[in-house]
C-alpha cells in the first residue's frame, strides 16, 4: 500500500464515518432521552434518499404512502387512548399533531412529483416526507411499551426494522439508487489527492452538528432536561418535564438527522431499499464506543468505525463485514468493563413468566395426548403436512434453546441462526468434501457449535443487558457473512448434494421417514430440559434473572452458569442444524442471518419463553401462520414475502407491547390448578463443623470504602466471636450497608483487612466467601418472585451440593435433590412458612418474603449470618417469632450480625452492638450502655435526653 492509497482510503473512511457520525448523533439524542436503540434510523436515511431519486425521475415516492399509513394507525392509537383515559378533550390534538400535520407533506409531494422542480425543493419535500416518520414510530410502537427495560425495546427497535423493511420493498422495489450531489466541484490536495466538495460538505456538516449537539445537551438547561427523562421517567414528570413530549421532539431531531444524512451519502453511495440497516449498524457502533450518551466520543467512534471499514475494503473485501461487525464485541467488553460496578446489579430485561401449576392428571394427560397425536400424524396426514411437522420440530429445538437462554436464564440472543448454520455447514461439510457418514457428521457439527459456543460464550457472557444482546447481533452478522465468503463451503451458492441420515441400512430421505426422528430428538431435548431446570442447577438458571449480587452471596459461580446454559442453547441450534441439512440436503447462507435468528426469538416469545412446551407451541404457531400467510396473500398482493416480513414484525411488536407470557401462559391461566405434596422425608444433609463459642471469627481492621469523592466507610474496626449476636446500628447514611457488603465481598475495601476464620478475605470473591459460611439477606429483598417458596430456600444450599448439569438432565441426582428439598422444608418450617411450601414467592407480603430471606440463608449452614434489616416490614407478632428463631440458631452455634433500625427487636435480642455515624464506628458495647451513650443520642435525635 503506497502512502497515496492510504490517504484515499482515510479519506474514503472519513467520508464514511461521517455518515455513521450523523446517524450515531441520532442514536445517541434518542437513546438519552427514551432508552430506545433506534435501529430503524438507517432506514429513514434510506427513505430520504429513495424519496429524492423518485422526485428526480418524476414519480410520486413510495414514502407518501408509507407516511401515511403511518399517521392513519398513530392517530387511531393515540385516540384511543384518549377515549380509554377519558381524555376525549385531547382528541382533537391527536387529529391534528398525527394525522393532519403528516399528510401535509404527503398531498405536497403528490402533487409536486409530476413538476421539474429545483434540486433544493425536491430535497425539503424529501425531507418534510420522512420527518414524521420516528415520532410516529415512536406513537405506534414504543410508547405503548415506554415502562419495558432496554432490552425489550431493542427488540420492538429491530422489529420495526424488519416491517420497514418490508415497506420498503414493497413500496420501492429492490433497484437502488443515487441521487445529484448538493454541491459540485473538487479540490486537489497535497501530493494530487483528489476530494469532492460533496465529501467535504459531509465532514464538515457531520463535524459542526457533533458539535452542537454536545453543546446542548451538556451545558443547556434543556438538553439536559431531555436527558433526565431516560434516567428516571417518573422523577422528570415530577419536576414538570412529560416524558411523552421530549421523546417526540428526540424523534423528530433524529428524523431531521436522517434526512441530512440522506443529502449527504445519497450523492456517493447507491442506496437501497435495506441499505438503512447497514448504517444504523454500523452508526451503533459509534454510538456504544460513546456509551450512547458522550457526543464527542460517539463522533470519534463512527469516523474511526468509517475509517477501519475503508481500509478493510482493500485489504479484503470479502470480510470487510466481518471485520468491522467483530469490532463490535472488544468495544463492548470495554464498555461493559466500564460501567461495571455502578449498580447493584442488572434488573430484569424481560418479564419472567408466572409458574404453570396444572395437576399432575391433567399434566400427564396433556403429554399423553401430544404423543399420540404425533405418533399417529403420519397415518393420518399427507406429505406436505408432515414437511410442515418436520420444520415445526427443527425451529422448535432452535426455540428451545432460547428458552433456556432468554425466557429462563434472561439473557437474549439474536444469534441462534447462525449456530443452526455452523452445525448445518458443519456435517454438510463432513458429508460432501470428507465422505463421512450423517453421523459422524452430527458429532463433528455438535462439537463445532459447542466450541464456538464456549469461544463466543467466554468472550460475551461478562456483557450485561442490552450490551450482550448487541454482540449476539455483531457475531450473528460476522458468522453469516463467513459463511457467504468461505470457498470451500461453496459461498453464497451453498453447498448441495448432502446425504440423508441412515438408520442401520434404511435412508430417511422422505418427509415420513425423518419425521420420527426429528421428533424423538425434540421429546428428549425437552425431557432432559425439563429435568434439568428442576435441579439444583436448574434454580441457579432460573435465578439468573436475580442478577450477580444474590447468586454469587449464594456460593454460585454465575459466570459458569452463564456460559454453559449458552453452550447448551447453542447445542440444541446444533442438533436443529443438523436435521435441518440432512432433510433439505441442501445449506445455504440465507436461513442463518440475523433475521431468522430474530423469528426464532419470535417463536420462543410467542409460545412462552418462560416454559419448555412454548419452544414447540411457538414454533407450530408462527410456521402455521407462515404457511397460511404465503397461501392467502399471493391472493391479495404481488408482494407477499414483503407482507409476510410486515406481518411478523407486526406480530413481535404485539406481543411485546400486550402479551410478553406468550401461548402457553396464556391457555395455562384457563386450565384448572393443581396442588402439589409437601416434599418427601429423606436423610438430613450434611452439616459444617462450627467454631466452638467464644473463638474468634470476624475481624475488621481499619476497613475503608470510598465512592469517588465520598468515603463511605472510614476506617471502621471490630470483632465478631462464635455464638454472639451482634447488632451494627446507626442513623441513615451511617454506612451499615457498605460495611455489610464488605463483609460478604459484594463490594472490597479500598484499604484496611477483613478476616474471617482466620482468612484474609479482604479481596477475596463474593461466591467464594459465601462458600466459607457466610450467608446473608439484603436491604431491599432479593428474592425470585415467580419462584415458589421451597425453591428460593433450596437455592440456599446450592453450595452444600455438587450434582452437575449433566446428571441433571438425565435426573441421575434424585437422592441429592431429596434431601435439598427436605433441607428447605426444614427451615421454611422452622420460620413459619413450612405450610405452603409451593406458594409462589411473590404472593408473601413484605414481611414474609423478609422471612424466606432468613430461611434461604439458614439453608446454605452457615457460620455466620448476616441480616440486614430483617424486621422491617413484620407485624410485632412476626418480630417475636423471628426473634425467637434467631436466637434458637445462635443457641445451635451460629452466629449472627444484624443492622437493624428498630430498636426495642436490636435492644432485646443482641449481646453487643456497634454504632456507626457518618462511615465511621462511633460506639461499642452492650445494648445498655449504647443506649445511654450520649454521642448515641446525639446521633439519633440530635441532643442528650
Amino acid at each position: 500500500m503506497t502512502t497515496e492509497i492510504a490517504i484515499i482510503l482515510l479519506l474514503d473512511g472519513i467520508a464514511n464515518g461521517a455518515i455513521y457520525l450523523l446517524a450515531g448523533l441520532g442514536l445517541v439524542l434518542i437513546f438519552s432521552v427514551t432508552r430506545v436503540v433506534f435501529v430503524p434510523f438507517g432506514d429513514i436515511t434510506a427513505f430520504c434518499v429513495l424519496s429524492i431519486a423518485a422526485f428526480e425521475l418524476g414519480r410520486p415516492p413510495g414514502t407518501i404512502w408509507m407516511v401515511a399509513i403511518l399517521a392513519v394507525i398513530a392517530t387511531v392509537i393515540d385516540v384511543a387512548g384518549h377515549i380509554r383515559s377519558g381524555e376525549a378533550a385531547r382528541i382533537p390534538h391527536s387529529l391534528l399533531f398525527y394525522g393532519l400535520l403528516p399528510l401535509i407533506p404527503c398531498v405536497l409531494a403528490w402533487f409536486a412529483a409530476s413538476h421539474a422542480l429545483p434540486h433544493a425543493v425536491q430535497i425539503v419535500l424529501a425531507m418534510a416526507l420522512v420527518l414524521p416518520i420516528a415520532p410516529l414510530l415512536d406513537r405506534i410502537a414504543f410508547r405503548p411499551a415506554a415502562d419495558a427495560s432496554v432490552l425489550v425495546l431493542l427488540i420492538i427497535a429491530l422489529a420495526l426494522h424488519f416491517a420497514l423493511s418490508g415497506l420498503g420493498l414493497m413500496f420501492f422495489g429492490a433497484e437502488g439508487f443515487r441521487i445529484r450531489p448538493v454541491v459540485d466541484g473538487i479540490y486537489v490536495l497535497g501530493g494530487g489527492v483528489i476530494v469532492s466538495a460533496q465529501v467535504l460538505l459531509m465532514v464538515i456538516t457531520a463535524a459542526l452538528l457533533s458539535l452542537l449537539f454536545f453543546l446542548f445537551f451538556e451545558r443547556s438547561m434543556s438538553g439536559r432536561a431531555l436527558r433526565a427523562t431516560a434516567v428516571n421517567r417518573i422523577g422528570a414528570r415530577l419536576v414538570g418535564i412529560r416524558p411523552a413530549r421530549t421523546g417526540t421532539i428526540a424523534y423528530f431531531i433524529a428524523s431531521l438527522l436522517a434526512g441530512v444524512s440522506a443529502i449527504l451519502v445519497g450523492p456517493t453511495t447507491t442506496i437501497y431499499y435495506d441499505s438503512g440497516f447497514m448504517i444504523g449498524l454500523k452508526a451503533l457502533i459509534g454510538a456504544i464506543i460513546g456509551g450512547f450518551t458522550s457526543y464527542p466520543i460517539a463522533a470519534l467512534g463512527a469516523v474511526l468505525v468509517g475509517i477501519m471499514e475503508s481500509f478493510a475494503s482493500f485489504w479484503s473485501s470479502s470480510f470487510k463485514e466481518v471485520i468491522v461487525f467483530g469490532l463490535l464485541i472488544p468495544v463492548l467488553l470495554w464498555q461493559s468493563w466500564k460501567t461495571a460496578g455502578h449498580a447493584d446489579e442488572a434488573g430484569e430485561e424481560l418479564e419472567m413468566p408466572d409458574a404453570i401449576a396444572l395437576s399432575a392428571p391433567l399434566r400427564y394427560g396433556l403429554i399423553g395426548t401430544v404423543v399420540i397425536a404425533l405418533l399417529i400424524a403420519p397415518v393420518l396426514l399427507g406429505s406436505f403436512a408432515i414437511t410442515l411437522f418436520n420444520y415445526i420440530g427443527i425451529s422448535a429445538l432452535a426455540a428451545l434453546g432460547l428458552v433456556l437462554l432468554t425466557g429462563i436464564g434472561g439473557m437474549t440472543s439474536f444469534g441462534q441462526a447462525a449456530f443452526v448454520g455452523i452445525a448445518a455447514y458443519a456435517t454438510a461439510w463432513a458429508t460432501v468434501t470428507l465422505g463421512l457418514s450423517p453421523w459422524i457428521g452430527l458429532l463433528l457439527a455438535l462439537a463445532m457449535t459447542g466450541l464456538a459456543a464456549l469461544a463466543i460464550g467466554a468472550l460475551t457472557l461478562r456483557l450485561d443487558g442490552h450490551f450482550l444482546s448487541l454482540s449476539t447481533i455483531a457475531w450473528g452478522i460476522s458468522i453469516y457473512f463467513l459463511f457467504g465468503n468461505v470457498a470451500s463451503l461453496g459461498q453464497n451458492t451453498g453447498m448441495a448434494g448432502i446425504p440423508p441420515i441412515t438408520i442401520l441400512t434404511m435412508p430417511l430421505i422422505s418427509s415420513q421417514t425423518i419425521y420420527y426422528l426429528i421428533w424423538l430428538i425434540v421429546g428428549l431435548a425437552m425431557l432432559a430440559s425439563a429435568n434439568l431446570l428442576n435441579s439444583r442447577e436448574g434454580r441457579a438458571i432460573r435465578s439468573l434473572r436475580g442478577g450477580n449480587v444474590l447468586l454469587a452471596s449464594l456460593g454460585v459461580d454465575i459466570f459458569r452458569i452463564r456460559l454453559v446454559t449458552f453452550v447448551l442453547a447453542a447445542l440444541l441450534a446444533g442438533l436443529a442444524g443438523w436435521l435441518y441439512a440432512h432433510m433439505n440436503r441442501f445449506v445455504s447462507p440465507a436461513p442463518f442471518d440475523v433475521k431468522p435468528g430474530i423469528e426464532y426469538l419470535l417463536m420462543a416469545m410467542a409460545g412462552g419463553a418462560g416454559h419448555i412446551v412454548g419452544a414447540v407451541a411457538g414454533s407450530a404457531l408462527i410456521t402455521l401462520l407462515k404457511n397460511w400467510l404465503q397461501d392467502v396473500l399471493p391472493l391479495v398482493t404481488n408482494n407477499p414475502a414483503q407482507f409476510e416480513i410486515i406481518a411478523f414484525s407486526i406480530l413481535l411488536i404485539l406481543l411485546l407491547q400486550n402479551a410478553r407470557g406468550g401461548l402457553v401462559a396464556f391457555i395455562a391461566k384457563r386450565l384448572p390448578k393443581g396442588t402439589q405434596p409437601p416434599p418427601a422425608a429423606a436423610e438430613p444433609m450434611a452439616r459444617r463443623a462450627l467454631p466452638e463459642n467464644g473463638t474468634l471469627i470476624l475481624k475488621v481492621e481499619d476497613a475503608v470504602r470510598t465512592f469517588g469523592g465520598l468515603t463511605a466507610v472510614n476506617k471502621v474496626n471490630f470483632e465478631l466471636k462464635a455464638g454472639e449476636i451482634l447488632g451494627l446500628i446507626g442513623p441513615n447514611g451511617a454506612g451499615k450497608s457498605t460495611m455489610f457488603n464488605l463483609l460478604t465481598g459484594a463490594l472490597q475495601a479500598n484499604a484496611g483487612r477483613i478476616t474471617f476464620l482466620d482468612e484474609d478475605v479482604t479481596r477475596r470473591p463474593q461466591m467464594d466467601i459465601a462458600r466459607m459460611g457466610i450467608a446473608r439477606t439484603f436491604q431491599h429483598v432479593k428474592l425470585r418472585p415467580n419462584m415458589s417458596l421451597i425453591d428460593n430456600v433450596a437455592l440456599g444450599a446450592y453450595a452444600r451440593t455438587a450434582t452437575g448439569f449433566l446428571k441433571s438432565a438425565l435426573r441421575l441426582d434424585r437422592t441429592e435433590e431429596r434431601r435439598t428439598l427436605h433441607e428447605a422444608q426444614r427451615q421454611l418450617q422452622r420460620v413459619g412458612l413450612g405450610d405452603k411450601p409451593h406458594e409462589l414467592a411473590g404472593n408473601l407480603p413484605l414481611g414474609g418474603q423478609r422471612i424466606l430471606e432468613v430461611a434461604r440463608a439458614l439453608a446454605a449452614d452457615p457460620v455466620l449470618v448476616v441480616l440486614d434489616e430483617p424486621a422491617a416490614g413484620l407485624r410485632p407478632p412476626e418480630k417475636e417469632a423471628l426473634a425467637r428463631v434467631l436466637r434458637q440458631i445462635r443457641d445451635e452455634g451460629v452466629t449472627i450480625l444484624i443492622v437493624e433500625h428498630d430498636m426495642d427487636f436490636v435492644m432485646g435480642l443482641v449481646d453487643r452492638l456497634v454504632v456507626m455515624e457518618f462511615g465511621c464506628k462511633l460506639v461499642e458495647g452492650d445494648p445498655a450502655a449504647v443506649r445511654a451513650d450520649p454521642k448515641v443520642q446525639e446521633a439519633y435525635l440530635g441532643g442528650v435526653l
